[in-house]
């Protein structure tokens, strides 16, 4: 497969503004979010906002639906975080129509080995990454910075990652790049994995540790059939559970299973298991890869083995199987595409240039000659940055390799602090008054749009932050959240509404606390 912007990272780009919203899935209704006819997909992890960076690809999602799926079948909008595991529906031309989120598990946490660096969450092993160099760092949300934050059995979490097969127990570990702290409100369980253990007539088979009921459960696709070693996505309401059973509500076929789903390439991330070198084949994700005589790989000469973090691009075969084209290799370093992080955006939170935000990601720029990288400018709010990082243990900030401030000819996604006013649920739109200041700014949503700590119904002289691109003098929303209590992971990190500098308590704890334990 093509890569999918023909430019590179530090080219400006020749793209006009995505003017119509191309399709997404029906949320609330029960539909699929599957790609249409002579799509592709993309299948791996978040390492970057530009558009998003998916395991080092950009692809551009200014009008992209982003989805997580219910337990019920539906879906809701949901807003893009570092390490989450996503599933990209696009054109092949790097522009996409929906970005559904594949957490491996939603669960429970039964029990924590801080000393072993596991987890088991929902009868299902997930190991944390704490070195760079062995592979994906495990990014924390909701929370979290460590595991010693993790409190079982109580905690609920959101677990992204990839299942590797442990051939000596025969069950899978979930490497985990991405486990967040989730409300006990949320009230939802999910569980992908490989089915063992079929019983077709009590109905019941076993995902590693869970025993799954599925008398109830509605199937998609409908006429698919359940078999050991089908990979499957269960679903069901946390009260559904007893003891290491789950009543699943609905289970998903994994979409590279499905025969029936009209996509010819796509690329898929994730680590290496089952790898047989005589056949020449391996497993990411529970998808059988085939390594054929064309197929090339990079860096020249690195070998594919168990563990080794690949990005695979390929066919996909009748039977759900990828015959790749190309596998890129994770290097033992943290300088090649799928090793590091890439930021395209709008500088907010500014205090110094290690302590900024971009794309909701924190970044420290300390390391960085600023007069080479940026002539002639100063890092403010506002200042539109390339950013390439690296991620750091323990924390949801990104330490900058390279920065620059060239202007962008792409869609460019900038935060907007104010208070909305003129809510106007017909045309969609209402006012904001930015923060400290009578100007105004007009305000677009649509079916895309998340909303995060507030809702249409509460909007009107809330106080809310807006990410979004503008079209003309219409500022097009993607997220719009409340800029008290708000939900999202650099929350400690953001200004207080009203501030010019970052002075609030939490901010500047959030900042002194990384700088302790983070020195360049």
């Amino acid at each position: 497969m093509k890569k999918l912007k023909l430019n590179t990272f530090w080219s400006a780009t020749a793209g006009v503004l995505i003017s119509l919203l191309l399709q997404g899935c029906g949320g609330g209704s029960g539909t699929s979010s599957q790609a249409t006819s002579g799509a592709q997909i993309a299948n791996g992890v978040v390492t970057g906002f530009g558009s998003v960076f998916v395991d080092g690809v950009e692809i551009e999602d200014a009008n992209a639906r982003v989805v997580t799926e219910n337990y019920d079948g539906t879906f809701s909008n949901s807003v893009l975080q570092m390490g989450q595991r996503v599933r990209v529906a696009h054109d092949g031309k790097g522009t996409a129509s929906t970005v559904t989120l594949d957490a491996a598990v939603v669960g429970l946490v039964s029990a924590v080995d801080a000393t072993n660096k596991t987890l088991t969450v929902a009868g299902q092993k997930v190991s944390v990454t704490t070195d760079s160099t062995v592979g994906t760092l495990t990014v924390w949300g909701g929370g979290y910075s460590s595991i010693s934050d993790v409190v079982a059995p109580t905690d609920l979490v959101e677990v992204h990652g990839t299942p590797v097969y442990d051939s000596t127990n025969k069950t899978y570990t979930v490497s985990a790049t991405r486990i967040q702290k989730l409300t006990a409100d949320t009230g939802r369980m999910q569980v992908a994995g490989t089915i063992s253990k079929l019983d077709t007539t009590v109905k019941t088979f076993v995902i590693n540790g869970l025993t799954v009921n599925y008398t109830t459960a509605a199937l998609r696709p409908a006429n698919a059939a359940l078999a050991d070693g089908t990979v499957v996505t269960v679903y069901g309401p946390l009260t559904a559970l007893s003891g290491n059973t789950l009543t699943a509500s609905h289970i998903k076929v994994n979409r590279l299973q499905d025969s029936t789903l009209s996509v010819s390439n796509a690329q898929i991330g994730g680590q290496v298991s089952k790898y047989d070198s005589t056949a020449n084949t391996f497993e990411i994700q529970g998808i059988k890869v085939t390594i054929g005589s064309d197929t090339t790989t990079n860096p020249k000469g690195k070998a594919v083995a168990n563990g080794a973090y690949v990005k695979v691009s390929g066919t996909v075969g009748s039977d759900g199987s990828l015959t790749a084209t190309n596998i890129q290799v994770r290097e033992q370093n943290t300088n090649s595409d799928l090793a590091t992080v890439k930021l395209i955006g709008v500088i907010s939170d500014y205090v110094s240039k290690d302590s900024f935000v971009v794309r909701g990601v924190p970044v420290d720029a300390s390391g960085i000659d600023l007069a080479a990288s940026c002539p002639n400018i100063t890092l403010a709010n506002g200042q539109e940055v390339q950013v390439t990082a690296t991620q750091q243990a323990s924390t949801p900030v990104v330490y900058a390799t390279q920065l620059s401030c060239k202007a962008q000819a792409a869609v460019v996604i900038r935060p907007v602090d104010g208070a909305a006013s003129g809510v106007n649920t017909s045309s969609k739109t209402f006012t904001l008054t930015l923060t400290g200041s009578t100007t105004t700014q007009a305000v677009q949503w649509n079916d895309a749009t998340t909303f995060v700590g507030v809702t249409i119904a509460s909007l009107e002289n809330k106080s809310v932050r807006v990410e979004g691109y503008m079209s003309g003098s219409t500022l097009v929303a993607r997220v719009i959240s409340a800029v008290s209590g708000n939900a999202l992971d650099d929350h400690a990190f953001r200004q207080p509404s009203g501030s010019t500098s970052n002075t609030s308590t939490t901010a500047s704890n959030a900042w002194n606390s990384y700088r302790s334990k983070h020195k360049h």
